[in-house]
């Protein structure tokens, strides 16, 4: 991931000095399905064919990586479609001014996509208490560009005992998760065994973004907010925040995470 170095006039304890801050890079990136413009993202470098593909997903425009036919990246991202997703497109298209205009935030859990399709995650996937708080560990460890301008989030894809699959740092929280996603889409890898770990809130659209998928678990050291809570409970996926050390609050559906001395199975 890039960073620039500026020079900045720094106040402190009454006192001016010039110095020289790193801050997060970020660039407009243009997603195109069937030649037209879907999306324009202001997101960290890299991974753009990853950040297209599971933006797709996440948003439930199209429902596998298989309907991908093609795609070329070229500083932006063309993308056509096997399926004719007309429908979904149109709506998405309105559902992202509505965010856009809420300030990136949707305050009900049922967006204008999930009338279209109403996701339920299923997954009898697991987790233990311990795995939880090394996952939060690695995805903070891993912040490289975070520790140096304190201006990006991170978002992890592991196993239930902490294996790290796909790991995003961006200028988004969004980009971040979506990301991701689309790492795991392109290897094929399905989702519904994985655990989301994410350094950002959890509002009803990050949750969904998850659901949407077949992610069973999601994690995050930040806060939920109550639309965030009553759309992981109403799409069947598990809510842990405020992961600090060994404490953590499970919000929704509990019995995926384990105690001590519980098996897998439930």
């Amino acid at each position: 991931m890039a960073t620039a170095r500026r020079r900045v006039l720094r106040l402190a304890n009454g006192e001016e000095k010039q110095i020289e801050d790193e801050i997060a890079v970020d660039i407009p990136v243009e997603l195109y399905v069937e030649n037209n413009l879907l999306r324009t993202f202001w997101a960290s470098p890299g991974m753009e064919r990853e950040l297209a593909v599971g933006h797709l997903l996440a948003e439930g425009i199209i429902d596998a990586i298989s309907e991908v036919e093609a795609m070329v990246q070229d500083s932006k991202v063309f993308i056509t479609l096997k399926n004719d997703r007309q429908l979904r497109l149109e709506t998405s298209k309105v559902y992202q001014n509505i965010k856009t205009a809420c300030g990136g935030e949707v305050s009900g859990t049922s967006s204008l996509l999930d009338r279209l399709r109403k996701p339920k995650v299923t997954s009898r996937l697991r987790v233990k208490p311990d795995a939880v708080q090394k996952m939060v560990e690695e995805l903070n460890s891993r912040a490289r560009v975070f520790k140096a301008t304190g201006g990006t989030h991170s978002a992890m894809l592991c196993t239930d005992t902490g294996e790290v699959l796909a790991y995003a740092e961006d200028v988004g929280r969004h980009n971040a998760v979506d990301k991701v996603i689309g790492k795991l889409a392109l290897e094929g890898r399905p989702l519904s065994d994985c655990v989301l770990v994410s350094s950002g809130r959890q509002p009803s659209d990050m949750v969904l973004k998850s659901a949407r998928v077949g992610i069973p678990i999601v994690v995050s050291q930040a806060a939920p907010l109550e639309s965030g809570v009553k759309a992981a409970e109403e799409r069947g996926v598990t809510l842990i925040c405020f992961v600090r050390g060994r404490r953590m609050n499970v919000y929704t559906h509990s019995k995926r995470v384990l105690a001590d001395g519980e098996t897998q199975s439930f």
